[in-house]
């Protein structure tokens, strides 16, 4: 299935080369921005080397990183193993050769979109079948689930129960390779070019991607100004076909594939104010056009007086989205420990706006440890068209969707970082993250029961990346 968490998306984005890069000069800063956010809580970041502690990759140098991230939220839900790879190739001619490799491995629940009832809820579906069996039992974090084969037809009903109360899980299992490769250039001393090109498979997702930008250095290379044009191309490829909007579970799905084109431009400015102040601002403006909907979420249709589930119709999302954001980023060094800084205001033609806020500080421990505690905070607003569920009798809107990821809410990240020195010039990493949601629970006049019962479906997480990063 697609990707549908928070991490999903965050990994999904690894696979991406929407980058522009923004190169300093080796004895400044080396620089790069994410682009093509495909959710709101992601924040481009400033990557910096520490160039007061060890000088920036030379000529005819490897640089090698590759980490394993495990994450795991609470309540059942997610679970992801992610194993990650990178190469950059510094040529003697200022050229810089890089690839990356991802593999992803996603187990466990995530919210169907239904709300909780004070009853048993049992969700049915026609699903596309391989098999000839006449009863398949299969286990979902809901409880037990049945698949009965249709006979004469290729297509089986699927059916799972949730018990009363609780939040409505959907089982799943997926896995997704993603590879990217880069190539920057110096045209002159002042001007570098880069290009890069990737690709992200799912069974039922695959995304391309393509990028190309200039830099420009300025006042004795402490300014450098950039800009990158990004495209991508993306194809769903649901399982049982794409549903129409508003579409019965309970009906066959007759729609094929659909697919979604995005595309955006990264202009940056990075400005060296000290030696010991670097400082980035980019501002960031994407549109996408095509499908943008889960072809998996629902939304419950509940009676207009008690409030129990009537029927569950799939969601429908606008077909075209405009982004924009505007980052600000800082490098500071305080005596022996440097600071990042960060903050970032995003809106979107959804209606979704959200505002991130970052610090981190890198601690040494002598000359070959250092740690590095993190906290980040992040708000955001409803999209325009959220809502938790649709009454009966009630006209149906143009869009509406119940995606947590839509709703508004607030976040916190707290973690920490531990590096040594290995190898020489080589470093090994542990970084542990928590990630916690909180937003309403209830809301005011909600119909019936559903004004007893808890509406949200937040995200509490936690993560370990462990990485090895060598120079040679």
């Amino acid at each position: 299935m697609q990707l549908t968490s928070p991490v999903a998306h965050r990994v999904r984005k690894l696979g991406r080369v929407a980058a522009g890069i923004s190169m300093l000069s080796a004895n400044l800063i080396g620089a790069s921005a994410a682009l093509a956010q495909d959710d709101t809580d992601e924040t481009p970041q400033v990557v910096v080397h520490d160039l007061m502690k060890e000088p920036a990759p030379g000529p005819d140098t490897y640089v090698y990183d590759t980490s394993v991230l495990f994450y795991k939220e609470a309540g059942s839900r997610v679970q992801a193993f992610e194993p990650v790879f990178n190469v950059q190739n510094f040529l003697a001619n200022g050229s810089v050769i890089s690839g990356n490799f991802t593999f992803d491995s996603l187990t466990g629940a995530t919210p169907n979109g239904a709300t909780p009832s004070a009853t048993d809820q049992t969700f049915s579906s026609i699903v596309r079948q391989k098999t000839t069996s006449t009863q398949i039992t299969s286990t979902s974090a809901s409880g037990g689930g049945t698949i009965t084969t249709i006979p004469g037809t290729a297509y089986a009903q699927s059916s799972y129960s949730v018990p009363a109360r609780t939040l409505p899980l959907a089982s799943f299992h997926d896995h997704r390779f993603a590879g990217n490769g880069g190539f920057s250039w110096l045209t002159n001393p002042d001007t570098r070019l880069n290009v890069g090109v990737g690709a992200s498979i799912e069974r039922d997702y695959t995304s391309v991607t393509g990028n190309f930008g200039i830099a420009r250095d300025f006042n004795q290379k402490n300014t450098t100004l950039s800009i990158s044009v990004n495209l991508e191309e993306d194809i769903s490829r649901p399982f049982n076909g794409t549903p129409a909007p508003f579409q019965n579970l309970n009906s066959q799905i007759g729609g094929g594939n659909d697919s979604k084109a995005m595309y955006g431009v990264l202009a940056g400015i990075s400005q060296t104010l000290t030696r010991f102040w670097i400082t980035q601002v980019n501002v960031n403006l994407s549109s996408s056009k095509g499908y943008q909907a889960d072809p998996y979420r629902v939304l419950s249709v509940v009676d207009s007086v008690s409030g129990a589930p009537l029927d569950y119709l799939f969601e429908n999302r606008p077909r075209t989205r405009t982004r924009e954001s505007v980052y600000w980023g800082n490098k500071l060094a305080l005596g022996p420990t440097v600071a990042d800084v960060s903050v970032r205001y995003y809106h979107d033609t959804w209606g979704v706006n959200s505002l991130t806020a970052e610090v981190s500080e890198q601690i040494p421990l002598g000359s070959t440890l250092y740690i590095k505690p993190i906290y980040r905070y992040y708000h955001q607003t409803a999209a325009n068209f959220f809502t938790y569920y649709l009454v009966s009798g009630s006209a149906l809107p143009n869009y509406a969707s119940s995606d947590s990821r839509l709703s508004r809410f607030n976040a916190s990240t707290i973690g920490g970082k531990i590096g040594v020195r290995v190898f020489g010039t080589g470093e090994f990493y542990i970084e542990g993250e928590s990630y916690r949601q909180t937003g309403p629970h209830t809301i005011a006049n909600a119909v019936g029961q559903l004004s007893g019962l808890d509406l949200f479906s937040g995200v509490r997480a936690t993560s370990v990346m462990t990485g090895l990063r060598l120079r040679m």
